[in-house]
């Protein structure tokens, strides 16, 4: 009959490497809590169904699903059939975000081109946004109920953009006649201007697609930008479907910097896509010169915070991009 002999490892040998099995998860774990630099929860992204905007999986009233992290929505909301209700009612419902025990929703139905494979269970927009500071980076985004610490993320080479006027927890700061919505500031050419960060937005038709109201065409075109007029692109509002202009700049790049100059990306591959004004409101509707940046932007950002709460939007900008001392191995 065969002998099979068990292997004994010695007690030393075994206390050994359960002490380096420890030790790894206590290096893992606080690599990744070194990566949240406001603190806060990881939530896993997944992009869904063309990798550009966000989504995160939440519970609301007890029903876990993929929820869109949706920086232009003004307004969170439920799938309407998800749960009960006719479409435009609002439902209170719990929802697992950090420091969030319930919130209002909007019941609404999602168009079929919008939802994830197993559907669309939400939106959290920034009426919930606005109360939460977070961190996108990689695949992960950290959402934390309390304010960035402004000077770990200038050691980390991260560069501000001021949001007073435009983005805060305190909606009564907002400047008259604009959305609570972050945004970070534009120049091509000459002609500089804010831009709404809209997460999503899934540009996927014309990456890094910038939306850019009538104001804002005009200022271009007598600056003398070289517009190139590519095909049209149709699009679903409010009202119904519309056709919108799209062009291409030759022989110029477009600038992403803060308030004062200060840069932070620059791209020559974009697309700037007309809105006129129609009954929905938003940039359209501005007599300002105004613009809206789709969700293919994050990546090239590469890590951005949402600091609502001291009223800043940070970003790993041209600077941190100078070298890794800046410690920017962690937040990529």
């Amino acid at each position: 009959m065969p002998f099979v002999r068990k292997a004994f490892l010695p007690i030393a040998v075994i206390a050994g490497l359960a002490c380096a099995l420890g030790l790894a998860a206590f290096v893992e774990t606080r690599n990744r809590d070194a990566a949240a630099l406001c603190g806060g929860r990881r939530y896993e992204l997944t992009r869904f169904p063309d990798g550009l905007s966000p989504y995160i999986s939440l519970a609301a009233a007890g029903v876990q699903g993929e929820f869109l992290i949706d920086y232009g929505a003004t307004r969170s909301s439920l799938s309407a059939g998800a749960f009960p209700g006719p479409a435009g009612s609002v439902r209170t419902a719990s929802i697992s975000l950090p420091s969030f025990e319930k919130g209002d929703f909007e019941l609404r139905r999602y168009g079929l081109a919008l939802q994830p494979g197993k559907g669309q269970l939400g939106v959290i927009g920034a009426d919930f946004l606005s109360l939460l500071s977070a961190q996108f980076t990689g695949n992960a985004v950290y959402l934390s109920e309390r304010a960035c610490d402004s000077n770990a993320l200038r050691a980390r080479g991260l560069v501000p953009v001021d949001e007073t006027g435009f983005f805060s927890s305190d909606p009564s700061t907002i400047a008259a006649g604009l959305p609570n919505v972050p945004v970070v500031y534009l120049r091509l050419g000459e002609v500089h201007a804010w831009a709404q960060i809209d997460t999503g937005y899934a540009d996927t038709v014309y990456p890094r697609s910038v939306d850019i109201n009538v104001a804002l065409y005009d200022r271009f075109a007598a600056s003398g930008v070289r517009l190139e007029r590519l095909p049209d692109i149709g699009v679903w509002t409010c009202e119904g479907r519309e056709s919108r202009r799209v062009y291409a700049v030759r022989d110029g790049a477009l600038a992403i910097e803060n308030e004062h100059g200060q840069p932070i990306a620059q791209t020559e591959s974009f697309a700037l896509i007309v809105k006129p004004a129609n009954g929905c409101g938003g940039i359209g509707a501005m007599s300002a010169p105004a613009a809206q940046l789709g969700a293919s932007f994050l990546k090239l950002f590469g890590a951005i915070v949402f600091d609502p709460k001291s009223g800043t939007v940070w970003f790993r900008g041209a600077e941190g991009k100078r070298g890794s001392a800046a410690g920017l191995a962690d937040v990529r």
